[in-house]
C-alpha cells in the first residue's frame, strides 16, 4: 500500500523550493484534477513531466522528459511493480511514442520509503530509462549521477500568499504526495543530493492522450488579464511547445485558470486556447515577465482574451481531438480564414 505524506510536512518541504507564482501555478494543476474527478474523459489526462537536458555542449540535442511516479511505495518491489505496470498501459505507451517521435528521451523515476515519518529530503530513489517499449532499472544513481557537474543548487522560495496555503490545505493528501514526489525528485534529489546542473530546465504540466493515440502536451495556469484584457504567455514554454510537437505535427492545448484581482482570488472560470490559435493571433512584441525557473528574467507574449475559449471536458473527447490534433492543419484553417479577412484593409 502507498504511503501517504504528512500535509503539512508537504507543505513545509514545498515552501523551500517554490516561488508564490510557481506555487500558483501548482495549484492550478490540483484544481484541474479536482475538476475532473473521476468522469468523463479524465482518464486521458496524464500527469506530466520535467523537462531536462544535461548541462553540456549543445545540449538541445539531449533532451530528456522524466516522469515521477505520483506514490511514495514502501519497498523496492511495490515501485517496481508499478513501473512494470506503465509498460502495460495503452495510453502511457502512446505518450512514449509522441515523446520519442519527437526526439525526446523518457526516463521514469519513483520513490520509495518504509514509512511516513521519514524527511522528503532522505527519500529512496530508483530511476528506469525507457528503451525498446520496456522501462529498464538502472544501478544506483544512474543516469543522473553520469550527467557532467556536481554543483547544482536548488532555488529557493518566497513567501505564499494566504489563498495558495488555503488551497494546499484544502487538496487530498493523495494529490499532495504526488505534487511532492514531483518536486522533490528534481529539487531535492537531483540539485540538492546529486548536485547536478541542468540546461533550459522546463516542466510540462500534461498530456491529453486520446484512444486513436492523439497526444497534445497541456499547460495550465493561474492568471489574472491585464486591464486590456489580454493574458501573458512565457516566450520560452511557447517554443517549448514548439519543440514537442513540431516533429509529429501535433498540437498543444494551454489552460488558464482565471481570476479576479481580490484577496481572495476567486475563480472566474477556466478558459484555453490551442498553440496554433497562439501562434497566429499572438503579438510579435515581446514584454518583460516574471522569474523563471533558474531565477532569471522571462519574456512575455501578449495575447488578446478575446481568442480564449471556455474549457470544458468535452475537449478531452474524441471528436474535438480529431478536430485539433494537427498543428499544420489548425494552421493552415486559420491562414485561409485570415486570407478572406484581408480585404476589409485593401
Amino acid at each position: 500500500m502507498p504511503v501517504l505524506l504528512r500535509r503539512q510536512q508537504i507543505i513545509s518541504y514545498l515552501q523551500r523550493f517554490l516561488t508564490h507564482n510557481k506555487a500558483r501555478g501548482v495549484v492550478a494543476e490540483l484544481a484541474l484534477a479536482a475538476e475532473l474527478g473521476s468522469g468523463q474523459h479524465s482518464h486521458k489526462l496524464l500527469t506530466g513531466g520535467w523537462l531536462l537536458a544535461p548541462k553540456i555542449d549543445q545540449f538541445q540535442r539531449y533532451r530528456y522528459l522524466i516522469s515521477v511516479l505520483p506514490q511514495l511505495y514502501r519497498d523496492t518491489d511495490e515501485l517496481n511493480a508499478a513501473a512494470q505496470g506503465l509498460e502495460k498501459d495503452r495510453g502511457w505507451q502512446g505518450l512514449a511514442t509522441f515523446l520519442s517521435q519527437s526526439g525526446v528521451g523518457i526516463i521514469t523515476v519513483g520513490a520509495w520509503s518504509p514509512d511516513s515519518s521519514g524527511s522528503l529530503d532522505k527519500l529512496n530513489w530508483r530511476n528506469f530509462i525507457y528503451q525498446n517499449e520496456r522501462l529498464i532499472l538502472t544501478e544506483g544513481d544512474e543516469p543522473f549521477l553520469s550527467w557532467p557537474g556536481g554543483r547544482g543548487r536548488a532555488n529557493r522560495g518566497d513567501e505564499w500568499q494566504s489563498d495558495v496555503l488555503e488551497r494546499f490545505d484544502e487538496a487530498s493528501e493523495e494529490a499532495l504526495t504526488e505534487l511532492a514526489l514531483r518536486q522533490a525528485f528534481f529539487y531535492g534529489y537531483l540539485k540538492e543530493r546529486l548536485r547536478k546542473p541542468v540546461a533550459d530546465p522546463y516542466d510540462v504540466d500534461g498530456f491529453v492522450v486520446g484512444f486513436a493515440g492523439t497526444v497534445m502536451p497541456i499547460e495550465i495556469k493561474e492568471k489574472s488579464p491585464t486591464r486590456d484584457g489580454n493574458f501573458g504567455i512565457d516566450a520560452g514554454r511557447l517554443l517549448m511547445l514548439l519543440r514537442l510537437c513540431l516533429a509529429t505535427d501535433s498540437n498543444a492545448l494551454y489552460l488558464i485558470r482565471e481570476i479576479d484581482e481580490s484577496a481572495g482570488r476567486a475563480l472566474i472560470g477556466w478558459r484555453c486556447i490551442t498553440l496554433a490559435e497562439i501562434i497566429m493571433g499572438c503579438r510579435w512584441n515581446l514584454q518583460a515577465g516574471g522569474r523563471g525557473m533558474t531565477g532569471g528574467a522571462t519574456q512575455t507574449i501578449m495575447i488578446s482574451g478575446e481568442l480564449f475559449q471556455d474549457f470544458g471536458l468535452n475537449h478531452f473527447s474524441e471528436e474535438w481531438l480529431a478536430h485539433h490534433t494537427s498543428l499544420q492543419t489548425a494552421i493552415r484553417a486559420a491562414a485561409q480564414q485570415l486570407a478572406r479577412d484581408l480585404g476589409r484593409y485593401l
